[in-house]
């Protein structure tokens, strides 16, 4: 491969920047299925990924576009690289001419579109919508007010579900399962046009962007800063040689109802299930044939406007409005709110259309809802940001838990549900309601008889022993609450009683979370563990996240893991590479972009500090911790902030009671001024900053794993130096680790592994969960090019090479040899004198 000289960044890169992106474009250009990459928080790595992304779609686009259209090959006239022998007898000058030709019919749909939009961006309506965005972009982001509509109680029938019919007792054609109904909400959507001119239309918008990037991360707030990324560079167009100087990005932001929706009597509900299934309920009015004779039938307009085959064009011009400039999530919804059109169906609409889709962790880790919506990853470029949270978060997404007190809440609230509208269900509703009651209130009856102990597991037939249970069919009792909307339904009379009552709510309706947990109930036992956890709950927890994953992987032309902090990077392979062969994964981990004097890492072994469990509550070892806070206090400039990070709240409440008794809290609170993080009080951060900014001396203490330990930024004043307390071990008795223990061992031990091998297995499982933590908080700590910090590890189990070699590369490759206290504190003098 040619080496890359311009990958179009609207800033002079600076080298780590390079090597960012020389890596991301080759190993997009050398076929590798699975890449992890390391890029510290603060050196660009989302603008980075942009620009080596997409110029290396760009340089290859034209040759996709051949491919799709059934000629891969034609640009380069490489036919034969292409790796597919052609059966034909014709020669390959004529087999080459034929391929042209099509491309350049392609290429001229290409360049139409792009004359479309060219005009569109200079159309009075879109300068009015840019006008409007921009102002809004120049004041502070502003929640859209939405009227606030009661729920009133005069008309009963809103509180009626679906007609569910079971599916063994339909004797016509079967109802949709979830996926089959909103896929065809989807077609609805493009039915506006005739079924084969519009089917026409959408293979040839496909066409257009046969390879897309996907770009996936854990929070709104993380996907909308990805849309102000992307509208920096200007990348070059794909086609430029074919005459088609200017190739806009086909940039589609996805998002959920909640950020979407238009729909005041929607929008008004609090809870995300709440949004989904009052949304579903609304569409089916819409479809009613009483509709237009029943003002509670009447559905949602803006659906209507997107379905309707009057209003059609509505959809080509959300997607044209969509793809005239870099739009994020709340432009969207501008954008549909301006054509009096659903964002949230019509962005589905032009999924094949774009080039660059983002979407939230949930929609792209689930197979259901990426069939849901029609998301297709073949052949796609995935990646998924901030991906240190990734294993956790594919557990997070097909695990639940219930306890025993939301299921009593829920049964009295479907017991008042059924007292009220018993005689106005249809039988099958009826029948249906009173076996979700059975079932919840055999799983009350199986918590009470037989919870002992957290870690305890159960079996996945742990309902079969119940003599009421036994014979309820689980999946046609999901089935109902699903089809019926019978948990928004509930969750809406129970909120209508409680605001008669002026009682103010929870925000997450109990229904709704037993639903969820129903859900597990059929998961496949050899997946994931239903076990005991305190407080008298039952949790499922998945077991394999390879199993979720590989469905990504199989699709994907290649799948891009990039965070700041990821190591272990070890764990990350162990479990959701386990098939993929080692050539074909990629692993890197930048420098960071400050120069080495900026930063430097401690590893104080002194073998007094050993904060393990038996050892940290020892009165001598509090009585050396202050000592070191103190000297440490006196080390750093005033004006530098001092945040010190401990394993847990319970631990640094034990501390800071302890140094309040002996007067050492008031010793070191009057050299600086004292913030510390706790479960019960207000986030302390606001106050230290403030501190901080006025030039006063203060320290802060803080959790790992609590509120300030990720997603703030401890930039310059605000940490000039970062303690890690001891090593954050998890709680190793705690009913999920007990689960994930054994079945660790389990597995090892089931494929012919040593016990003394799947004993390593689990300590190393319990390290990566602890270094992952450290990783992450410590990386709180620089922010940007100039910042500068010291990094202080204060455990001499630090020094342990299986410990430290889980350091982030940046973080281990900075350890000075200085070890003991005097050592260190002379050091931080010098380090803070250069700077």
């Amino acid at each position: 491969m040619a080496m890359v000289s311009d990958f179009h960044h609207p800033y002079e890169p600076y080298d780590i920047q390079l090597e960012l992106m020389r890596c991301v474009y080759t190993l997009l250009d050398s076929g590798k299925k699975l890449a992890v990459l390391e890029s510290p928080t603060g050196t660009g790595k989302t603008l980075s990924l942009i620009c080596s992304a997409v110029t290396w779609l760009r340089d290859n686009k034209a040759e996709f576009v051949a491919g799709a259209a059934g000629t891969r090959g034609a640009v380069t006239g490489r036919a034969s690289d292409s790796g597919c022998d052609s059966d034909s007898d014709d020669p390959a000058w004529v087999t080459d001419a034929h391929a042209a030709s099509v491309l350049e019919s392609k290429l001229h749909g290409i360049g139409d579109y792009e004359s479309v939009l060219a005009k569109l961006k200079k159309n009075s309506s879109a300068h009015a919508l840019t006008f409007a965005t921009a102002q809004r972009h120049s004041h502070a982001r502003r929640q859209r007010k939405i009227a606030h509509l009661d729920v009133s109680t005069d008309d009963d029938s809103v509180f009626l579900p679906q007609d569910y019919v079971s599916d063994s007792e339909d004797t016509s054609v079967s109802a949709p399962d979830r996926i089959d109904q909103i896929r065809n909400e989807v077609s609805a959507l493009l039915a506006g046009l005739d079924q084969e001119s519009r089917a026409s239309q959408v293979d040839q918008l496909q066409l257009f962007n046969p390879v897309k990037i996907f770009f996936a991360s854990r929070t709104h707030s993380q996907l909308n800063q990805f849309a102000s990324q992307l509208s920096l560079p200007h990348f070059a167009s794909s086609f430029e040689k074919y005459n088609i100087p200017m190739e806009r990005v086909k940039y589609l932001p996805l998002a959920s109802r909640k950020q979407l929706c238009i729909n005041p009597s929607v929008t008004k509900l609090n809870s995300v299930d709440a949004i989904n299934d009052a949304c579903l309920d609304l569409l089916k009015n819409s479809k009613s044939k009483d509709a237009n004779r029943d003002a509670n039938k009447c559905g949602c307009p803006f659906y209507k406007s997107a379905s309707s085959n009057v209003n059609s064009g509505l959809l080509r011009s959300f997607q044209d409005q969509t793809f005239v400039d870099i739009h994020d999530i709340e432009d969207i919804a501008d954008i549909g709110s301006s054509l009096n059109v659903c964002p949230y169906y019509a962005s589905r609409s032009a999924i094949l259309a774009a080039e660059i889709i983002t979407l939230p962790y949930q929609y792209l880790l689930s197979q259901t809802t990426r069939e849901s919506l029609s998301i297709d990853l073949t052949d796609s470029i995935v990646i998924i940001d901030e991906a240190h949270n990734l294993l956790d978060t594919i557990n997070s997404i097909h695990s639940s838990e219930i306890s025993l007190n939301d299921l009593k809440k829920c049964y009295g609230g479907l017991q008042i549900y059924f007292g009220k509208f018993r005689t106005k269900l249809s039988a099958n509703n009826r029948v249906s309601l009173i076996k979700l009651m059975k079932l919840v209130d055999s799983l009350i009856r199986f918590i009470v008889k037989n919870f002992k102990k957290p870690g305890e597991r159960i079996d996945s037939n742990f309902l079969s022993s119940d003599s009421n249970a036994d014979t309820l069919n689980v999946h046609k009792i999901n089935s109902f609450i699903k089809k019926s909307k019978i948990a928004f339904k509930v969750d809406s009379y129970n909120q209508s009683i409680l605001q008669e009552q002026s009682v103010s709510s929870s925000s997450q309706p109990i229904i709704f979370k037993v639903s969820s947990f129903i859900s597990c109930l059929s998961n496949p036992a050899n997946e994931g563990q239903f076990f005991f956890e305190k407080g008298h709950t039952i949790k499922y927890m998945l077991l394999e996240p390879s199993k979720p994953f590989e469905s990504i992987l199989e699709k994907a032309r290649c799948v891009i893991l990039a965070g700041g902090t990821m190591q272990p990077i070890s764990e990350i392979l162990d479990n959701l590479s386990s098939n993929i062969p080692r050539e074909k994964i990629e692993v890197f981990s930048c420098n960071h972009v400050i120069p080495d004097k900026n930063l430097e890492t401690f590893i104080v072994k002194d073998s007094r500090f050993e904060f393990t469990f038996e050892k940290r509550d020892n009165p001598k070892l509090i009585e050396d911790l202050f000592d070191f806070y103190y000297t440490l206090s006196q080390s750093v400039p005033r004006n530098g902030g001092i945040v010190g990070f401990f394993p847990s709240y319970q631990y640094l409440e034990f501390v800071m009671k302890s140094w309040k008794k002996s007067a050492h809290f008031c010793k070191l609170n009057s050299n600086r001024a004292i913030f510390y993080e706790s479960k019960s009080d207000s986030d302390p951060f606001h106050d230290y900053s403030t501190h901080v900014a006025q030039g006063k001396s203060a320290i802060l203490f803080a959790v790992v794993g609590g509120k300030l330990s990720e997603g703030i930024n401890f930039q310059d004043n605000l940490c000039r130096a970062v303690v890690m307390t001891g090593l954050p071990f998890p709680n190793v008795f705690s009913g999920e680790l007990l689960i994930k223990k054994n079945h660790i061992e389990n597995k090892i031990l089931n494929n012919g592994g040593s016990k003394q091998v799947a004993n390593k297995a689990v300590k190393d499982f319990y390290e990566n969960i602890c270094m992952k933590a450290v990783n992450q908080s410590i990386g709180r700590a620089i922010r940007h090019a100039n910042d500068y910090a010291l990094i202080y590890l204060l455990d001499k189990r630090y020094g342990n090479a299986n410990i430290n070699s889980k350091l982030s590369h940046w973080v281990k490759s900075r350890i000075k040899p200085q070890s003991s206290i005097n050592d260190i504190m002379n050091s931080t003098k010098k380090f803070f004198f250069q700077h």
